[in-house]
């Protein structure tokens, strides 16, 4: 049986998968709270948000930093790691790398990591 924090750690260590439509096959996981301060750190300037429409006509505020935080989560690109930026030329190296079609599939495999995040599941439970 693991312990609470064992639990917590291990979440960090999933690896979503999801090929892209150049063939690339993109790999996730979740930042750690330390990596997500990281990369607002790394990305000052991009601090805004835009107000977009979902298929099914919802309003919702996605952050100018967003695109640099799923390029941050991104651990593996066809099987070959890819380690947690260490500054902001390394976190656009992997942004450029992925171009539209990486960040596209890295955006869709982070989303199913969000949707299993015990977070949603505790709201889930609320409603």
């Amino acid at each position: 049986m693991s312990t609470e924090s064992e639990t917590i750690l291990a979440r960090y260590k999933t690896v979503e998968k999801e090929a892209d439509k150049l063939g690339r096959l993109i790999g996730v996981r979740r930042l750690r709270p330390s990596e997500q301060a990281k990369v607002t750190g790394m990305t000052p300037e991009l601090s805004g948000h835009d107000e977009v429409m979902t298929p099914d006509g919802n309003k919702v505020q996605i952050s100018h930093r967003m695109p640099h935080v799923i390029a941050a989560a991104v651990c593996m690109i066809n099987e070959s790691p890819i380690p947690f930026p260490r500054n902001r030329g390394e976190l656009d190296a992997i942004f450029d790398k992925l171009d539209a079609e990486g960040l596209a599939a890295a955006g869709a495999a982070l989303g199913r990591l969000a949707e299993d995040s015990p977070v949603n599941g505790a709201e889930e439970a609320k409603n």
